[in-house]
């Protein structure tokens, strides 16, 4: 029964960090340096929220709005990063910033409404319920459906080859921008997935800064499981596990700070054994990830 609880507990956080980091993933894998992650997460949940709020709970239209939104920002990265010479890091925290501002003009008036009318959000999951168990399905699904599509098909080829080597893809016929485009939008929509689940399903609460740190947690998931989409529903359930119950070191006698702080010492720690260990080396990174293509001058 506590394994069951454990299991029911951690869905909606596991599959909220899993959908994010999955999205990460692909956009990293077709060469774009995505570190507007934890600002796109932060803007899609306070839309998931206001859409909730303005649509009494509908189901769907807070999740497609959200969704919405998480694509926007990321054509913005991937076009400008792709087409102009640009720095891939540079843009993508000016985009983690406005992002930030952003979420507070369209959560705060949201949440003002909800003040006034009572408004709830979300879905809460009970542990006796079996809708637990499909969001699992949904995680395993989605992993074996994203590693076929990147391993075993044309779009996957086209994605992965745009990552190692622009110059070489474009002389083989592939269009670097219009794919990264593509990896653009399916990866920034599973990141508003991800956090209109984290909005919907987990908190179903919002206040300014809601969501902020959860997508760097999503980044160190993709990191660490080098972005293999199958790794990394290992890595979102031990992340999202940690966080559900990083509390229970207070019973140690550790000061509350520490535990707040726990899930982000243990992603920076998997970052480094990441980085400092073979898994580089048998996971890699993109050779051209984060590295300027600029198509009209052929140089990288």
């Amino acid at each position: 029964m506590y394994i069951v609880q454990v299991l029911s507990t951690t869905a909606p956080l596991m599959l909220a960090y899993y959908l994010a980091s999955l999205g990460h993933s692909i956009v990293e894998k077709s060469g774009v340096l995505n570190l507007a992650i934890d600002g796109v997460f932060v803007l899609s949940v306070a839309v998931a929220f206001a859409q909730a709020i303005y649509t009494w709970n509908n189901p769907l239209i807070p999740v497609v709005i959200s969704v919405a939104s998480s694509i926007a920002v990321g054509l913005i990265l991937v076009y400008t990063t792709s087409k102009l010479p640009v720095s891939h890091g540079a843009i993508g925290l000016s985009l983690m910033f406005l992002c930030y501002g952003l979420s507070g003009v369209i959560g705060v008036p949201a949440r003002t409404q909800q003040g006034l009318t009572g408004q709830e959000v979300g879905y809460p999951i009970s542990p006796v319920s079996s809708v637990w168990v499909l969001l699992y399905i949904v995680v395993v699904g989605l992993g074996f459906l994203l590693h076929y599509i990147l391993e075993r098909t044309k779009l996957g080829a086209m994605i992965k080859a745009s990552g190692e080597d622009p110059l070489v893809a474009e002389a083989l016929g592939v269009d670097v921008l219009k794919t990264r485009i593509l990896a653009g939008v399916l990866g920034f929509a599973l990141i508003g997935l991800g956090a209109s689940a984290f909005e919907l399903l987990y908190t179903r609460i919002w206040r300014e800064g809601t969501g902020i740190g959860h997508g760097w947690i999503a980044f160190a998931v993709s990191l660490s499981s080098g972005r293999h989409p199958l790794l990394g529903i290992i890595t979102a359930f031990l992340f999202a596990l940690l966080y559900e119950y990083r509390f229970s070191i207070l019973a140690v006698g550790l000061p509350r700070e520490m535990a707040d702080a726990l899930p982000y010492i243990t992603a920076i720690t998997a970052m480094v054994i990441y980085m400092a260990t073979p898994l580089k080396t048998k996971l890699k990174t993109p050779k051209s990830l984060g590295k300027p293509f600029f198509k009209e001058e052929r140089t990288i």
